[in-house]
Parts: C-alpha cells; sequence; structure tokens
C-alpha cells in the first residue's frame, strides 16, 4: 500500500474500503488529494510558530508552480499530485483556490469572517476538493459534478465547524461568520474562547446549521436523480456528516461538548448500505 494510502485508512478508513474497487489510477489520486487537503487542515491546527507556517504555504505556493510548469517538484505530496492527478486535469486555478482558502486560517487562525470571506473559505477549503474527488470518480456530466461537488463539500465542511467548535475555539478559531454572531448579539472584541460560552452561541450555530441543511437537501436531491455505482463512496460520506449532524439538531445547538461520535457498528452499516444497497441514498 502506497503511504497516501495508509493515510487514508488511518484518518478515514471507510473512505479507503468504499474506494477499493476502483481502477488504481483513479484510487490514486483520489487518496493524493486527500492526503493534500489533510497536510493543510493539519498545518492550519498545528502549533508550530505562525512564521514556520508562513513559509509552509510559501512553499507550497512554489510547488504548485512547480507542477505546472513541468518542474522537477520538491515534496513527495507535490510529486504525487503531478504523477496521480495530472492526468484527470486538474486545473491550477483549482489547486490555487485550495492553497488560497487554507491560507486564510493560517499562518493566522480564521476569527469571525464575513458570509463572503466564509463562502470563500469553504470553497477552497471543502466544496473544490469534493469536485475534484467527483471528477476522478463520479462518472457524471460537468455540470453535476461541480454543483454536487459544491454541496457535498458545504454539507462536509459546516458540520465539522459545528462539530469541532469547541476544540477549534481553543486553537482561537472562530469559523462562524460574523453576520451570525453579531446576531445573536455576540459582541466584537471577545476571544474564542469567551465566543464558546456564550450564552447566545446557540443562536449562531442554528443559523449556520440552517446553511448545512440546505446543503444537504440540495445534494441528496441531486444523487436521488444522478445516483450511480461510482457514486457510492459519495453517498456513505454524505450519510455519515448527515448523520452527525442529525444527533447535533436532535440534541439541541446550546450543546456543544461531547462530540458527536458514531460507534463502529453504526458506521460499518454506513458502509454496507452504501456499498450493497441499492437505495441507499440517504
Amino acid at each position: 500500500m502506497s503511504s497516501i494510502g495508509r493515510i487514508v485508512r488511518k484518518n478515514h478508513s471507510a473512505v479507503f474500503w468504499c474506494t477499493r474497487h476502483y481502477p488504481k489510477a483513479k484510487r490514486e489520486a483520489v487518496y493524493t488529494l486527500y492526503a493534500l487537503v489533510k497536510h493543510f487542515d493539519d498545518l492550519s491546527s498545528s502549533s508550530l510558530p505562525e512564521k514556520e507556517k508562513g513559509d509552509i504555504l510559501a512553499a507550497w505556493q512554489r510547488e504548485v508552480s512547480n507542477i505546472y510548469d513541468k518542474k522537477v517538484p520538491e515534496t513527495d505530496i507535490g510529486r504525487r499530485i503531478y504523477k496521480n492527478c495530472m492526468r484527470f486535469k486538474f486545473s491550477r486555478e483549482h489547486l490555487e483556490t485550495i492553497l488560497s482558502s487554507f491560507s486564510m486560517d493560517c499562518p493566522k487562525p480564521l476569527f469571525r469572517p464575513t458570509l463572503d470571506e466564509f463562502e470563500t473559505y469553504c470553497r477552497g477549503v471543502s466544496e473544490i476538493p469534493s469536485y475534484l474527488i467527483l471528477k476522478v470518480i463520479g462518472d457524471f456530466d460537468e455540470e453535476t459534478t461541480m454543483e454536487l461537488g459544491c454541496q457535498i463539500g458545504r454539507a462536509v465542511e459546516i458540520t465539522n465547524i459545528l462539530k469541532n467548535i469547541k476544540e477549534d475555539a481553543i486553537g482561537g478559531h472562530m469559523y462562524i461568520p460574523d453576520e451570525y454572531l453579531k446576531a445573536a448579539e455576540i459582541e466584537e472584541g471577545i476571544a474564542a474562547k469567551d465566543i464558546l460560552t456564550h450564552k447566545n452561541l446557540y443562536v449562531a450555530r442554528q443559523k449556520l446549521a440552517h446553511l448545512a441543511r440546505q446543503a444537504f437537501e440540495r445534494a441528496y436531491r441531486l444523487l436521488e436523480e444522478k445516483h450511480n455505482r461510482n457514486s457510492k463512496p459519495i453517498v456513505y460520506m454524505l450519510n455519515l456528516y448527515h448523520a452527525y449532524f442529525e444527533m447535533m439538531d436532535k440534541r439541541g445547538w446550546e450543546i456543544i461538548s461531547p462530540k458527536p461520535e458514531l460507534k463502529f457498528k453504526d458506521r460499518f452499516k454506513l458502509v454496507m448500505r452504501a456499498l450493497f444497497n441499492k437505495n441507499s441514498i440517504n
């Protein structure tokens, strides 16, 4: 197994197993993209000094140039991108969008972004990666691939923000848009960890949850129309995050801890449902 395959298996084993039936070229492209996004995500949440984080991001800007200017990439992931992803015609613009959006949260944590900034952030860190994965494995037309990638990416990212709000806030990150925090009468000038204990935080979380709910509904509607055997890993991912979302919604948005967790047997059921049940949508 390749090193990027081990990264996927360690961090998201169900995605690993749901993609095992794909040809090797497609598997390796998906694993490479996953490893790239995981690398940036780990960097933004790491305890490295800001200067070192900034240097790493600058090195990645050079690496993207190396890949598209047909120079030898300097990193293992860069070489994997060149080898595994370019055959699927990943555009330079899309990789630069991913890098630019992660740069909004690194080296300094993203804190109370405007709604427009939030949209830009979500597009690069989750919507574009989801689109590129669908481009490799989904077998949809281009319009459906882009729309489905955007809706799945948005639903997953917002669910993660709602799910991980405690540890993110402790690390100085506050991804909830400023407009939602103001609507909840959470004043400016207080730290992320203080927002975490504000009595009105649930109001802002409800507003953000509404965006996720809309994205889930649109994604499921598209999949009902376009579902095929190659969309099984997509169905699994969407059902997994929808399960987390429903757990939070059911218990109430005023509760931030503990994080919702699914037992192994429940995750296993979702995998089996996606792999073998023809009527596995939602």
